[in-house]
Protein backbone atom coordinates (compact mmCIF):
# COMPACT_ATOMS: atom_id res chain seq x y z
CA UNK A 1 0.00 0.00 0.00
CA UNK A 2 1.74 3.12 -1.22
CA UNK A 3 0.07 6.48 -0.81
CA UNK A 4 0.79 10.01 0.30
CA UNK A 5 -0.64 11.48 3.46
CA UNK A 6 -4.21 12.64 3.08
CA UNK A 7 -5.76 13.03 6.52
CA UNK A 8 -9.33 12.64 5.34
CA UNK A 9 -8.47 9.58 3.23
CA UNK A 10 -6.53 8.04 6.14
CA UNK A 11 -9.46 8.58 8.50
CA UNK A 12 -11.83 6.90 6.04
CA UNK A 13 -9.43 4.02 5.51
CA UNK A 14 -9.00 3.52 9.25
CA UNK A 15 -12.77 3.53 9.78
CA UNK A 16 -13.19 1.03 6.96
CA UNK A 17 -10.40 -1.14 8.37
CA UNK A 18 -11.99 -1.25 11.83
CA UNK A 19 -15.36 -2.30 10.39
CA UNK A 20 -13.78 -5.02 8.26
CA UNK A 21 -11.60 -6.21 11.15
CA UNK A 22 -14.58 -6.43 13.52
CA UNK A 23 -16.53 -8.51 10.99
CA UNK A 24 -13.59 -10.83 10.29
CA UNK A 25 -12.72 -11.27 13.97
CA UNK A 26 -16.34 -12.06 14.80
CA UNK A 27 -16.38 -14.72 12.08
CA UNK A 28 -13.06 -16.21 13.20
CA UNK A 29 -14.19 -16.25 16.85
CA UNK A 30 -17.43 -18.00 15.87
CA UNK A 31 -15.55 -20.70 13.96
CA UNK A 32 -13.09 -21.13 16.82
CA UNK A 33 -15.88 -21.48 19.39
CA UNK A 34 -17.66 -24.06 17.24
CA UNK A 35 -14.47 -26.10 16.75
CA UNK A 36 -13.21 -25.68 20.34
CA UNK A 37 -14.09 -29.30 21.15
CA UNK A 38 -11.26 -30.35 18.81
CA UNK A 39 -8.75 -28.61 21.10
CA UNK A 40 -8.54 -31.63 23.37
CA UNK A 41 -6.00 -31.41 26.20
CA UNK A 42 -8.07 -33.93 28.20
CA UNK A 43 -7.84 -36.47 25.38
CA UNK A 44 -4.11 -35.95 24.82
CA UNK A 45 -2.91 -35.85 28.43
CA UNK A 46 -5.45 -38.04 30.23
CA UNK A 47 -4.52 -38.52 33.87
CA UNK A 48 -1.61 -36.07 33.45
CA UNK A 49 -4.22 -33.30 33.36
CA UNK A 50 -6.04 -32.38 36.56
CA UNK A 51 -9.67 -33.47 36.48
CA UNK A 52 -9.36 -35.45 33.25
CA UNK A 53 -10.36 -39.15 33.02
CA UNK A 54 -7.79 -41.83 32.37
CA UNK A 55 -7.23 -42.87 28.78
CA UNK A 56 -4.72 -44.96 26.85
CA UNK A 57 -1.69 -45.14 29.13
CA UNK A 58 0.92 -45.48 26.39
CA UNK A 59 -0.54 -42.68 24.27
CA UNK A 60 -0.92 -40.19 27.11
CA UNK A 61 2.58 -41.02 28.37
CA UNK A 62 3.94 -40.25 24.92
CA UNK A 63 2.13 -36.90 24.71
CA UNK A 64 3.13 -35.89 28.22
CA UNK A 65 6.78 -36.81 27.56
CA UNK A 66 6.79 -34.69 24.40
CA UNK A 67 5.12 -31.82 26.21
CA UNK A 68 7.60 -31.99 29.10
CA UNK A 69 10.52 -31.84 26.67
CA UNK A 70 8.91 -28.82 25.03
CA UNK A 71 8.42 -27.09 28.38
CA UNK A 72 11.92 -27.91 29.62
CA UNK A 73 13.46 -26.43 26.47
CA UNK A 74 11.35 -23.28 26.19
CA UNK A 75 10.47 -22.52 29.81
CA UNK A 76 14.07 -22.58 31.03
CA UNK A 77 15.32 -20.25 28.26
CA UNK A 78 15.09 -16.47 28.02
CA UNK A 79 12.95 -14.47 28.48
CA UNK A 80 11.20 -16.83 30.92
CA UNK A 81 14.14 -18.49 32.71
CA UNK A 82 11.76 -20.58 34.79
CA UNK A 83 13.18 -22.93 37.40
CA UNK A 84 9.69 -24.33 37.95
CA UNK A 85 9.51 -28.09 37.43
CA UNK A 86 6.54 -29.13 35.32
CA UNK A 87 3.72 -29.78 37.78
CA UNK A 88 1.90 -33.11 37.52
CA UNK A 89 -1.00 -33.25 36.94
CA UNK A 90 -1.14 -30.18 34.72
CA UNK A 91 -3.59 -27.64 36.10
CA UNK A 92 -5.36 -25.66 33.37
CA UNK A 93 -7.48 -22.84 34.75
CA UNK A 94 -9.31 -22.27 31.45
CA UNK A 95 -9.50 -24.19 28.18
CA UNK A 96 -11.83 -21.88 26.24
CA UNK A 97 -9.99 -20.45 23.16
CA UNK A 98 -9.93 -16.69 22.70
CA UNK A 99 -8.52 -14.36 20.02
CA UNK A 100 -6.00 -11.67 20.97
CA UNK A 101 -4.54 -8.86 18.88
CA UNK A 102 -1.38 -9.66 16.94
CA UNK A 103 1.08 -6.84 17.50
CA UNK A 104 4.68 -6.22 16.49
CA UNK A 105 7.26 -3.44 16.69
CA UNK A 106 8.24 -1.40 13.63
CA UNK A 107 11.54 0.53 13.87
CA UNK A 108 10.95 3.92 12.32
CA UNK A 109 13.33 6.89 12.13
CA UNK A 110 14.84 6.56 15.57
CA UNK A 111 11.64 5.43 17.28
CA UNK A 112 9.60 2.26 17.55
CA UNK A 113 5.96 2.06 16.51
CA UNK A 114 3.70 -0.67 17.86
CA UNK A 115 1.69 -2.03 14.93
CA UNK A 116 -1.54 -4.04 15.22
CA UNK A 117 -2.79 -6.40 12.54
CA UNK A 118 -6.55 -6.11 11.85
CA UNK A 119 -6.66 -9.40 9.93
CA UNK A 120 -4.57 -11.80 12.05
CA UNK A 121 -4.98 -12.88 15.69
CA UNK A 122 -3.13 -14.91 18.30
CA UNK A 123 -5.10 -17.77 19.84
CA UNK A 124 -4.92 -18.04 23.62
CA UNK A 125 -7.11 -19.27 26.45
CA UNK A 126 -9.60 -16.95 28.10
CA UNK A 127 -8.13 -14.97 31.03
CA UNK A 128 -4.61 -15.32 29.58
CA UNK A 129 -4.44 -12.09 27.60
CA UNK A 130 -1.36 -11.64 25.44
CA UNK A 131 -0.84 -8.07 26.64
CA UNK A 132 -0.84 -9.22 30.26
CA UNK A 133 1.69 -11.93 29.33
CA UNK A 134 3.99 -9.22 27.94
CA UNK A 135 3.72 -7.18 31.11
CA UNK A 136 4.49 -10.19 33.32
CA UNK A 137 7.62 -10.98 31.29
CA UNK A 138 8.90 -7.39 31.53
CA UNK A 139 8.10 -6.95 35.24
CA UNK A 140 11.32 -7.33 37.31
CA UNK A 141 9.15 -8.13 40.34
CA UNK A 142 6.97 -10.59 38.44
CA UNK A 143 5.35 -13.59 40.02
CA UNK A 144 7.10 -16.72 38.76
CA UNK A 145 3.94 -18.68 39.48
CA UNK A 146 1.93 -16.38 37.19
CA UNK A 147 4.60 -16.52 34.49
CA UNK A 148 4.60 -20.33 34.73
CA UNK A 149 0.81 -20.42 34.25
CA UNK A 150 1.04 -18.25 31.13
CA UNK A 151 3.80 -20.37 29.60
CA UNK A 152 1.94 -23.61 30.35
CA UNK A 153 -1.39 -22.43 28.94
CA UNK A 154 0.11 -21.14 25.68
CA UNK A 155 2.29 -24.25 25.30
CA UNK A 156 -0.69 -26.56 25.88
CA UNK A 157 -2.70 -24.67 23.28
CA UNK A 158 0.13 -24.89 20.75
CA UNK A 159 0.61 -28.59 21.45
CA UNK A 160 -3.09 -29.35 21.03
CA UNK A 161 -3.32 -27.42 17.76
CA UNK A 162 -0.15 -29.03 16.40
CA UNK A 163 -1.52 -32.51 17.16
CA UNK A 164 -4.96 -31.82 15.69
CA UNK A 165 -4.43 -31.80 11.95
CA UNK A 166 -8.17 -32.00 11.38
CA UNK A 167 -8.71 -28.71 13.18
CA UNK A 168 -6.15 -26.98 10.98
CA UNK A 169 -7.68 -28.42 7.81
CA UNK A 170 -11.17 -27.32 8.85
CA UNK A 171 -10.05 -23.75 9.54
CA UNK A 172 -8.13 -23.70 6.26
CA UNK A 173 -11.28 -24.85 4.45
CA UNK A 174 -13.17 -22.03 6.16
CA UNK A 175 -10.47 -19.66 4.84
CA UNK A 176 -9.10 -18.80 8.29
CA UNK A 177 -5.83 -20.79 8.27
CA UNK A 178 -3.75 -21.47 11.39
CA UNK A 179 0.00 -21.03 11.47
CA UNK A 180 2.59 -21.43 14.23
CA UNK A 181 4.76 -18.37 14.74
CA UNK A 182 7.27 -16.97 17.19
CA UNK A 183 6.75 -13.43 18.38
CA UNK A 184 9.38 -10.99 19.55
CA UNK A 185 9.48 -10.65 23.36
CA UNK A 186 8.42 -14.29 23.83
CA UNK A 187 11.62 -16.13 22.97
CA UNK A 188 11.16 -19.51 21.32
CA UNK A 189 7.56 -19.96 22.45
CA UNK A 190 5.39 -20.91 19.43
CA UNK A 191 2.01 -19.22 19.13
CA UNK A 192 -1.06 -20.27 17.16
CA UNK A 193 -2.01 -17.48 14.75
CA UNK A 194 -5.29 -17.37 12.82
CA UNK A 195 -5.28 -15.39 9.57
CA UNK A 196 -8.28 -14.07 7.66
CA UNK A 197 -8.84 -14.35 3.90
CA UNK A 198 -8.18 -10.61 3.57
CA UNK A 199 -4.69 -9.17 3.70
CA UNK A 200 -3.81 -5.91 5.41
CA UNK A 201 -0.70 -3.84 4.86
CA UNK A 202 1.15 -0.72 5.92
CA UNK A 203 1.25 2.56 3.98
CA UNK A 204 4.47 4.44 3.29
CA UNK A 205 6.64 5.11 6.33
CA UNK A 206 6.05 8.84 5.87
CA UNK A 207 2.33 8.26 6.43
CA UNK A 208 2.95 6.24 9.60
CA UNK A 209 5.42 8.81 10.90
CA UNK A 210 3.05 11.72 10.28
CA UNK A 211 0.01 9.90 11.68
CA UNK A 212 1.78 8.94 14.92
CA UNK A 213 3.15 12.47 15.34
CA UNK A 214 -0.35 13.91 14.93
CA UNK A 215 -1.93 11.40 17.33
CA UNK A 216 0.85 11.77 19.88
CA UNK A 217 1.31 8.04 20.47
CA UNK A 218 3.55 5.44 18.85
CA UNK A 219 0.84 3.01 17.70
CA UNK A 220 -0.52 2.25 14.27
CA UNK A 221 -2.81 -0.31 12.65
CA UNK A 222 -2.28 -2.02 9.34
CA UNK A 223 -4.92 -0.94 6.82
CA UNK A 224 -7.39 -2.79 4.58
CA UNK A 225 -8.43 -1.20 1.32
CA UNK A 226 -11.26 -2.00 -1.07
CA UNK A 227 -8.64 -3.37 -3.44
CA UNK A 228 -7.54 -5.84 -0.74
CA UNK A 229 -11.08 -7.21 -0.57
CA UNK A 230 -11.37 -7.42 -4.36
CA UNK A 231 -8.02 -9.21 -4.42
CA UNK A 232 -9.14 -12.01 -2.07
CA UNK A 233 -8.11 -15.42 -3.35
CA UNK A 234 -10.53 -18.34 -3.49
CA UNK A 235 -8.42 -21.43 -2.81
CA UNK A 236 -11.13 -23.87 -3.88
CA UNK A 237 -11.60 -22.00 -7.15
CA UNK A 238 -7.85 -22.05 -7.78
CA UNK A 239 -7.56 -25.79 -7.04
CA UNK A 240 -10.48 -26.62 -9.33
CA UNK A 241 -9.04 -24.54 -12.14
CA UNK A 242 -5.69 -26.28 -11.74
CA UNK A 243 -7.45 -29.64 -11.77
CA UNK A 244 -9.30 -28.83 -14.99
CA UNK A 245 -6.17 -27.41 -16.65
CA UNK A 246 -4.31 -30.61 -15.83
CA UNK A 247 -6.77 -32.83 -17.76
Amino acid sequence: MSQGLDIEALIRLRKQTRAISDALRSQAADYLATLAMLVRPQHLFGEYLQGAPRSSGRETQHHFKEFKELYDRIGSAAPFSLIHELEVPLNLLNTTPELYALEYDLPLAGRTVRVTSPTRWVVGFQSFELERFRKVIKDPNRSNAELYRFVIHYLVLFYCFSKSGGLGRLLLGLRFPVSFERLKEFGDLPFCVISSPVRSSLPDESVIRSATEISGNATFEELVSREDILGMQDDIRQRLLQTVEGL
